[in-house]
């Protein structure tokens, strides 16, 4: 039994070494220069010719000169933030009717959206944009918004979460009076935290990554978040051998605040995660 444990901590350890050295990798050579980074002896720590190491942070210095970092973040979080929240909300209120409320074709419409989730995104790319356009969102930081603030797939998570959870208390509030808003406001969404962590994290990553969307309705400058400033970046140096460490290090400043959140935020994931599986 204690070697079939140790195998299987070894093959964890190799397969988190293979999933996370790309990165590692990435944050190494945003420290060399381009002779080191494309030279065919490969060397994790930069090293001069003499042998010595060496670490640049002109790479870093040069990328808050080409890309404006504080405006991109901004946007960002402003996009990814907003989508947030009114995903969780709005997305709980459809999984919490779905779940509890009892009304004409509730089921057969619950199916319907779930087929839905079988529709590649892509396919949705033209229709959203004719709508983005009509309704004058286009260029906006309201177009990166508006057709994502609704999620099947959490709406789908929520319901099975809420379905989960006992009916007593909600019971009890029905007695006192109260109406469905704030059984959901006060009883069932506290409830649910473990869960809205974990959906939260995810839509909040998946927002801050978005790159095809604000790729087609985005085209002012002013109005890029970090996908599409980096895109443009890398477009900017594909044949320029000089910018690819500039390149990996804005790459490295674009990716580190995810991993500071998925640090922060790692326990309460686990916990969302393990209460799904227990529940379900």
């Amino acid at each position: 039994m204690k070697m079939e444990r140790i195998f299987l901590y070894i093959g964890l350890i190799l397969f988190a070494l293979v999933l996370v050295f790309p990165f590692i990798w990435l944050l190494s050579s945003s420290f060399k220069e381009s002779k080191d980074i494309f030279s065919t002896t490969f060397e994790l720590i930069p090293k001069k010719e003499d042998g010595s190491f060496y670490f640049t942070l002109e790479n870093y210095k040069k990328a808050f000169e080409y890309l404006d970092f504080p405006m991109l973040f901004k946007n960002t979080l402003i996009v990814a933030v907003v989508n947030t929240a009114l995903n969780l909300y709005l997305n709980g209120l459809a999984g919490y009717a779905f779940a509890r409320m009892r009304f004409k074709g509730r089921d057969v419409i619950f199916k319907v959206i779930l087929t839905a989730m079988m529709v590649p995104g892509t396919v949705l790319l033209v229709p959203n944009m004719i709508i983005v356009n009509k309704l004058g969102f286009y260029d906006s930081l309201a177009a990166l918004i508006l057709p994502f603030f609704i999620s099947i797939y959490n709406i789908f998570m929520m319901r099975q979460h809420f379905m989960s959870l006992p009916r007593e208390l909600e019971e009890a509030a029905v007695m006192d009076g109260a109406g469905w808003f704030k059984i959901f406001n006060k009883i069932a969404l506290p409830l649910s935290k473990p869960i809205l962590v974990v959906l939260g994290i995810f839509t909040f990553m998946w927002n801050y990554n978005n790159f095809l969307w604000p790729l087609v309705v985005i085209n002012s400058s002013e109005k890029y978040t970090l996908a599409l400033g980096l895109g443009a970046l890398l477009t900017s140096g594909g044949q320029s051998a000089e910018k690819y460490p500039i390149m990996i290090a804005a790459s490295v400043i674009v990716a580190l605040p995810l991993i500071v959140l998925f640090f922060i935020f790692q326990k309460h994931i686990m916990k969302g995660i393990t209460a799904g599986s227990v529940k379900g």
